[in-house]
C-alpha cells in the first residue's frame, strides 16, 4: 500500500545558495558560516559538518551574510529538523521567527 506524504510547509521553497551566519543563543559557541541549499520566506536549509544542531535549538541567522557589510541583520530562529546526509555531513532546516531589532556585525 503506498504511503501518503503530507506537505507541511506553509511557504514554497526556492533552490537558492547564499552565505548565512548561524549563531547559537549560547555565547560560548563560535558562529558558523554555511551556504544554503534552499530558502523560503520563513526558513532555510543548509548542510554542515557540525553535529551539535538539534530540533528545538534556538539560533540567530544572518542571511546573505557579508563580512564587510555595515548592515547584517540577525533574525531569531529555531532548528526544526536535522538529518544525516553523507559521511560527516548533516542537513539542518531552520524556521525563522522575525527580524531582530539589533544589527549584528
Amino acid at each position: 500500500m503506498p504511503i501518503e506524504i503530507t506537505e507541511r510547509r506553509r511557504q514554497p521553497r526556492t533552490n537558492f545558495s547564499q552565505v548565512v551566519r548561524i549563531i547559537r543563543f549560547d555565547p560560548g559557541w563560535p558562529p558558523e558560516y554555511c551556504t544554503t541549499f534552499n530558502v523560503s520566506q520563513n526558513g532555510l536549509y543548509f548542510a554542515t559538518s557540525e553535529d551539535h544542531y538539534a530540533p528545538g535549538m534556538n539560533v540567530y541567522v544572518t542571511s546573505d551574510f557579508r563580512p564587510d557589510s555595515q548592515i547584517n541583520y540577525a533574525m531569531a530562529a529555531v532548528v526544526v529538523r536535522v538529518e544525516k546526509l553523507e559521511e560527516n555531513k548533516w542537513g539542518v532546516a531552520i524556521h525563522i521567527f522575525s527580524p531582530s531589532s539589533s544589527t549584528v556585525h
